[in-house]
C-alpha cells in the first residue's frame, strides 16, 4: 500500500476512535436541512403558485439591411421602417439562433453590422399588474453587437459599453409598470427584440417570459446565480485566499513554501479566465483587444498552475516537462500580445485551440499520478480534469449555438470545482503532515525522556566513580606525604635509637616535626578558597611553637594578594612543604635570631604573579644546583615547584646593614596545567 494511502488510512482510523460527543452524528442532518430552507427560501417562493405569466416561444423574424450600430429611440424613427409593414417576416421557433458563417456575407461591407429583427405580440392579459409589476425576462442571448427591446414601438433597454465583451451572461430582467396604459385601454402590445452583430459571428435569442415579478423572480434569482452571482462570488472568495496565501509567501519565504505562491497565482488565473462571463451592462474599462488578452493568459495560467499543483501533490518535478509547458505558454502569451496589431476577434478560436496541448498535458499527468498514488483525492482531481474535456465541448457547443442557447456556461464551475479539489488535497496533505509531526514528536519526547533517564542514571554512576577516584586520590596522596614528611621523621627518631643516640632533647625535636608534618598534612585539606594569605596563616600557626621554642623572632609583613584559581589541596600542601623546609633549615642550620615573611604582588617576564620572601639575619646559605647525598630537602622544594609552575630563588645577603640570607617563592596567578 501507498504511503499517502497508509496516511489516510491511519487517519480514518484515528477518526473513527474518537468520541461521538466530537462527531454529532445530527450535525450533518442539520447543516443539510439549512441548506434546503435557504435554497426553498430565496429560489422557491413560487414555486407551486398557478402560472399566469406568458411564455414567448414563437417570434416573427426578420433580417434588415440597415448599417446603424446605435439602435433608434423609437420604432417609428428607425432607418428600416419596421413598422410599414412592406418587410416580409418570417415564423420561427425560440430559442432561436443565426449559425456563424466562415465567410461573411459580400453584401455586408467590413465595419458593418447584420441587423435581426425578432417580434413577439403580447396580449393584454400578460401585463395585468398582479401587485408587484409585471417583469419581461428573457434568460439570454448572445452575439458580438449590439441588443435592444422595445415595447409598444419605443425603446426599452439596450446594450451598452464594448460590442466584443458584453452582458451575454447575464438575464434580462426588465420592468413593464410604464407600460401599462397598454393593458388599462384594453389593447395587447407588440415586443420587438433588435440585434446588431459583427457580419458572420451570428446571434441568438432565448425564449421570453413577461408575467408577474412573483412568479418569475426564481426562476430569474436561479438563472443569475448560475451564470453570474455564484461565479464571482467564488472567484471572489478564492481571490482573498490566494492574497492570504501570498502574504503567507512573503512573509514566509522559502522553498517549502512555495504552495502559497502557487495558491496565489492559480487564483488570479481563475479571476482573469472567469472575467469574461462576468461582464455587466456597463462594460468593461479596458480594451477589447486587452481584455480578450487577459482572459487568454488566465485560461493558460489556469494549465500551467494545475501541471505544478499536480506536480507538488505527486511529488514528481518533472522538470523537462515544465520545461517545455512553460516555454510553449510563454510564446502564446507573447504572440497573443495586442502590442503586434492582430485583431482578437479573428484570433479568439486560434487562442481557444492553442489551450489544448497544456490541457492534455494536465490531463495525462492527472491520471498517470491516480493511478500511481490510487487515493480518492488523487482519482477525484483526475476524473474532474477528465470531466473538464466534455464540458469544454459543451461550452464551445453553446458558443457556436450547435445547443440551446439556454444552456448554462459550465467552464466556470469546472475551475471551480478543480481549485477546490486542489485546496481540500492540500489541506488534507497539510492535516497529514501535522498528524505525522505531532507523532514525530511525540515519539521524539519519549526518546528524549528515555535518554534523559538514561543520562541521569550515567551522570549518577559518572558521581560515584569520580567520588571513589577522588577519595582513591586523597587516600594515595595522605599516604605519599605521610611517608614523606611523617614517615621520614619517624624513620629518623628509629635510627637514633638503633645507633644510641635517642637523647631526650634528639627525639623530642623529632617527635615535634612528626607533629607539625602531620599538622600540616591536616591543614592542606582544609577549604582556603584560593586564598594564599589564609594558607600563610595556618602555617604561622603551626610553626609558631617552634619558633618560640628556638628563641626566633618573626616578623610578619603580609599584604592583600589576588586569589590563585589554581590552589587546590595538593597544590596548598606542596606551597606549606615548599616553606615548611625554608623555616627547617633557618631553624636548624643558620643560627638566625630573627625571620620575616613579606608578600607582594608581582610580574615576572611579563606574567602576573604573588612572591613570598623569607628572610633571616643567619649564617650565609648558598645552596648547590648537584644534590647532596642523603639531603633530599632542597631537591624537594625545586621539584615542588616545577609541580607548581612556580620559581624559587636564593640569596644570600653580604651588605653591612644585612646579612643573612633570603628565599624567594613566586607564584602565577593563573596557570594552564
Amino acid at each position: 500500500m501507498p504511503p499517502s494511502v497508509r496516511g489516510c488510512s491511519k487517519m480514518t482510523d484515528r477518526a473513527a476512535e474518537a468520541p461521538p460527543s466530537r462527531r454529532p452524528g445530527w450535525l450533518p442532518i442539520l447543516t443539510a436541512l439549512v441548506i434546503i430552507a435557504v435554497i426553498v427560501s430565496l429560489f422557491g417562493g413560487g414555486v407551486n403558485r398557478p402560472s399566469s405569466s406568458l411564455h414567448l416561444t414563437q417570434a416573427a423574424f426578420w433580417a434588415s439591411d440597415s448599417a446603424q450600430w446605435t439602435p433608434p429611440d423609437t420604432l417609428a424613427a428607425s432607418d428600416d421602417a419596421v413598422l410599414n409593414g412592406a418587410q416580409t417576416w418570417s415564423d420561427v421557433a425560440l430559442p432561436h439562433a443565426r449559425s456563424r458563417e466562415v465567410v461573411a456575407d459580400a453584401a455586408h461591407s467590413p465595419g458593418q453590422p447584420q441587423v435581426a429583427w425578432y417580434r413577439m405580440p403580447v396580449p393584454a392579459e400578460a401585463l395585468t399588474d398582479a401587485g408587484q409589476g409585471t417583469r419581461l425576462y428573457i434568460p439570454r442571448w448572445q452575439t458580438v453587437g449590439t441588443v435592444a427591446v422595445y415595447l409598444d414601438g419605443g425603446l426599452l433597454w439596450q446594450t451598452r459599453g464594448s460590442r466584443v465583451w458584453n452582458s451575454f451572461n447575464r438575464p434580462v430582467w426588465l420592468d413593464l409598470s410604464s407600460r401599462r396604459a397598454s393593458a388599462l385601454a384594453g389593447r395587447d402590445a407588440t415586443l420587438h427584440v433588435r440585434m446588431a452583430s459583427e457580419p458572420g459571428v451570428g446571434g441568438a435569442l432565448s425564449t421570453v417570459w413577461v408575467g408577474p415579478a412573483d412568479e418569475l423572480r426564481p426562476d430569474w434569482r436561479i438563472r443569475s446565480a448560475l451564470q453570474t452571482e455564484l461565479i464571482a462570488v467564488s472567484q471572489g472568495s478564492y481571490l482573498v485566499l490566494g492574497v492570504f496565501a501570498l502574504v503567507l509567501w512573503l512573509l514566509r519565504p522559502g522553498r517549502g513554501e512555495q504552495v502559497y505562491a502557487l495558491f496565489f497565482l492559480m487564483a488570479i488565473s481563475h479571476v482573469l479566465a472567469a472575467l469574461q462571463f462576468l461582464v455587466d451592462d456597463e462594460g468593461i474599462s479596458v480594451s477589447d483587444d486587452w481584455f480578450s488578452w487577459l482572459t487568454q493568459l488566465g485560461l493558460m495560467g489556469t494549465s500551467v498552475c494545475s501541471f505544478f499543483f499536480l506536480c507538488l501533490v505527486q511529488r514528481q518535478r518533472r522538470q523537462w516537462l515544465a520545461s517545455v509547458l512553460l516555454a510553449y505558454t510563454g510564446a502564446i502569451v507573447v504572440l497573443a500580445l495586442p502590442l503586434w496589431g492582430v485583431g482578437h476577434e479573428g484570433m479568439l478560436p486560434l487562442l481557444r485551440l492553442a489551450l489544448l496541448p497544456p490541457e492534455i498535458l494536465v490531463l495525462v499527468v492527472a491520471v498517470r499520478g491516480a493511478w500511481r498514488q490510487r487515493t480518492l483525492g488523487d482519482v477525484l482531481l483526475a476524473a474532474w480534469v477528465a470531466l473538464s474535456f466534455p464540458v469544454g465541448i459543451h461550452d464551445l457547443a453553446l458558443q457556436s449555438y450547435r445547443v440551446s442557447i439556454e444552456g448554462i456556461y459550465l467552464t466556470p464551475y469546472v475551475y471551480v470545482g478543480m481549485f477546490t479539489l486542489f485546496l481540500v488535497i492540500a489541506f488534507t496533505r497539510y492535516n497529514g503532515a501535522l498528524d505525522s509531526a505531532g507523532n514525530a514528536n511525540a515519539h521524539l519526547a519519549e526518546r528524549l525522556l528515555a535518554q534523559e533517564r538514561e543520562l541521569a542514571q550515567t551522570h549518577e554512576r559518572l558521581l560515584v566513580a569520580e567520588r571513589e577516584q577522588t577519595l582513591l586520590q586523597e587516600r594515595q596522596r595522605l599516604m605519599r606525604e605521610m611517608h614523606d614528611g611523617v614517615g621520614s621523621s619517624l624513620m629518623t627518631a628509629l635510627r637514633l635509637v638503633e645507633h644510641g643516640d635517642a637523647s631526650t632533647l634528639n627525639m623530642t625535636q623529632v617527635l615535634k616535626e612528626c607533629i607539625d608534618d602531620l599538622k600540616i598534612s591536616i591543614d592542606s585539606l582544609e577549604p582556603l578558597d584560593h586564598d594564599l594569605l589564609a594558607l600563610l596563616a595556618s602555617l604561622r600557626y603551626r610553626l609558631a611553637p617552634r619558633l618560640e621554642g628556638a628563641g626566633l623572632q618573626l616578623e610578619w609583613r603580609v599584604r592583600d594578594l589576588p586569589e590563585l584559581s589554581w590552589l587546590d589541596a595538593q597544590s596548598a600542601l606542596h606551597v606549606l612543604r615548599i616553606l615548611q623546609e625554608v623555616f627547617t633549615n633557618i631553624i636548624k642550620h643558620s643560627g638566625a635570631q630573627r625571620i620575616s615573611l613579606e608578600t607582594r604582588e608581582l610580574a615576572r617576564d611579563g606574567v602576573s604573579g604573588v612572591q613570598v620572601e623569607v628572610q633571616d639575619d643567619g649564617r650565609r646559605f648558598i645552596p648547590s644546583n648537584d644534590p647532596i647525598p642523603g639531603r633530599k630537602g632542597l631537591h624537594n622544594v625545586r621539584v615542588r615547584a616545577k609541580v607548581l609552575h612556580a620559581q624559587v630563588f636564593w640569596q644570600g645577603l653580604t651588605e653591612r646593614s644585612e646579612c643573612g640570607n633570603r628565599f624567594t617563592l613566586w607564584l602565577p596567578i593563573s596557570r594552564e596545567d
